[in-house]
């Protein structure tokens, strides 16, 4: 970190120190303008860990007494789902901001009442969606953006993989809602980004692993706001030739030209009669390895946004009140598959009772 004024470096907490939280420790600990100042977990041998890998900074096992104690300018949550709603409870009610790992929650009720809690205490609430942070993405949100490919008619998102993404996470197999809960979140994400809202779907999942319970594939025809129309495909189940993981493969069409993006980061742009490919891979992190550079950078650029937006250059992108309108494209692709894949509209009604729909 470069010399500042102390009152320049956000103070940043962590709660959660397992699989995934090494990535975020390295991340803060690479950004100027932050600064780790404890961790938490209720495994103290977690929490141990993580504060040795942070610098020798305090840890605990209590989050309430963390807050009391270290006075964080923003708490960034690793935990897993159930139990985001009482972190974000606590943080609300003592005015701290807080960066929440996606999923929000499990449960749609459960995600408008962090949502209802942000708003309720003025608080800001950030869901940590680190995909659309990814370089590929940006770099196609540009090009979007430049309206050099025109008017959006058809996108492509997909994340098929055989990865074994359970030798990290093995309790995901105990999962009733897999694939779409905890990779869909992701990539619906990334179609909002690039697309827009999603006015409606229809959806068919599938289990072809045989060691888990949840959803391991799954298919979306989805139609946005605009009248575009979309595919979304996410799978762990899918033992291909050259595994991609962790990429996500996109294809986005337009009146005036599209955007491919293809294995190992070749991204291809027509716009009118002009055709350029190039490699749009993020460098690795010094502290990162491959395959996983690619997410590792989004992790810091995804904190780097929220240090943007604490200083004021940048409004917020994923906020928990945002993160709704993905968690609804999730769970109506669950209502949808439970109703062998009928059309299921996602109106401002179904997003505050779609969890009744169930």
């Amino acid at each position: 970190m470069s010399q500042r004024g102390a009152e320049d470096v956000k103070k940043v907490a962590i709660i959660g120190c397992g699989f995934f939280a090494p990535n975020h420790i390295h991340a803060w600990s690479s950004l100027e303008g932050a600064g780790l100042v404890a961790v938490c977990d209720l495994n103290p041998q977690l929490a141990q860990r993580a504060a040795a890998l942070a610098g020798d900074i305090p840890w605990y096992t209590d989050a309430a007494q963390l807050l009391e104690q270290c006075h964080p300018d923003v708490v960034d949550i690793i935990t897993t789902a159930p139990s985001h709603l009482a972190l974000a409870r606590l943080c609300a009610e003592r005015g701290v901001p807080a960066i929440i790992q996606k999923p929000l929650s499990f449960n749609f009720k459960e995600a408008i009442e962090i949502a209802a809690l942000a708003s309720r205490f003025n608080v800001p609430m950030m869901v940590h969606e680190n995909f659309r942070f990814q370089a590929p993405m940006r770099e196609i949100k540009s090009i979007i953006d430049s309206r050099s490919i025109g008017t959006l008619h058809y996108c492509r998102v997909a994340f098929r993989s055989g990865y074994d993404i359970f030798k990290g996470q093995p309790y995901l197999r105990e999962s009733e809602r897999l694939v779409l809960m905890d990779n869909g979140v992701h990539v619906f994400d990334v179609a909002r980004f690039l697309m827009g809202e999603i006015a409606g779907l229809s959806c068919r999942t599938q289990r072809v692993r045989s060691d888990v319970r949840g959803e391991d594939m799954a298919s979306a025809l989805v139609k946005f706001s605009s009248g575009a129309m979309g595919v979304v495909e996410v799978s762990w189940g899918s033992f291909l030739p050259e595994d991609p993981f962790p990429e996500t493969l996109i294809a986005v069409e337009g009146s005036a030209g599209s955007v491919v993006l293809d294995r190992h980061y070749r991204l291809s742009v027509r716009s009118g009669e002009s055709v350029r490919t190039y490699s749009v891979e993020p460098e690795c992190p010094a502290w990162g390895e491959r395959p996983w550079h690619v997410v590792q950078d989004s992790v810091v650029e995804a904190c780097r946004h929220w240090l943007d937006v604490a200083a004021g250059r940048a409004e917020l992108q994923t906020s928990v009140q945002d993160n709704i309108n993905t968690l609804a494209a999730v769970e109506a692709c669950y209502i949808s598959a439970a109703q062998n894949g009928a059309f299921v509209a996602l109106s401002e009604p179904f997003r505050v009772t779609a969890q009744a729909q169930v």
